[in-house]
């Protein structure tokens, strides 16, 4: 599932991370293809709040919240960007078939 089609079914983004660490990386990478023009028309409403902090030993971290109320969090620095973008997929794609369902 793309970008703009996962940001479809989103109302909130937070992310929690240290710029500078190593292990913000995949959280920096979800950043980039969430802030993007067809996510942002896909869903004008998604607010997106990003918290960096100077502290790396501090998890990176990745919560969403879901047109559902569903949410969900991760901790991004253990994991790479595919697996994320799977995870945040998975629940936006149950959405998707039940809105094609209601169509």
């Amino acid at each position: 599932m793309s970008a703009p089609s996962m940001s479809k079914f989103m109302t909130h983004v937070r992310v929690s991370m240290a710029p500078f660490s190593p292990s913000s990386k995949t959280t920096k990478i979800f950043l980039s293809r969430i802030i993007t023009s067809g996510s942002m028309a896909a869903n004008p409403a998604l607010k997106i709040i990003t918290d960096s902090h100077a502290d790396t030993s501090k998890p990176s971290t990745i919560h969403i919240t879901y047109k559902d109320g569903k949410t969900l969090d991760l901790k991004a620095d253990e994991m790479k960007i595919n697996e994320v973008l799977r995870q945040v997929g998975k629940h936006a794609k149950k959405l998707q078939e039940k809105e094609d369902a209601v169509a």
